[in-house]
C-alpha cells in the first residue's frame, strides 16, 4: 500500500495535488512559450508550490487557473 504524500482532514489526496501541479505547469508552459520541464522548475521553486503543498490552507481545491494567477502575482514577469 502506498503512503500518502499529502492529506486534507485526515484524508489523501495526493492525487488531486498532483493533478493541480501539472495542470498549472501546463498554464504557465503555455503564457511563457517555455518548456514543461523550465515550467515545473520554475513553479517548484516558488512561494506559490510551497503553499500549496501546505494542504490546511486549501489552495489545492482551488482552480489551476487561480493557483497559477497566484504564481504570476510572485513573479509578474513570469520568471522568479
Amino acid at each position: 500500500m502506498n503512503e500518502a504524500i499529502y492529506t486534507f482532514q485526515g484524508k489523501d489526496i495526493t492525487m488531486n495535488v498532483c493533478i493541480q501541479i501539472r495542470a498549472v505547469v501546463n498554464i504557465l508552459q503555455e503564457k511563457l512559450s517555455i518548456s514543461f520541464e523550465e515550467a515545473m522548475m520554475l513553479f517548484y521553486h516558488s512561494k506559490t508550490y510551497k503553499t500549496l503543498q501546505q494542504t490546511e490552507n486549501a489552495l489545492w481545491a482551488e482552480a489551476a487557473e487561480y493557483i497559477a494567477d497566484r504564481y504570476f502575482e510572485e513573479y509578474p514577469n513570469g520568471k522568479g
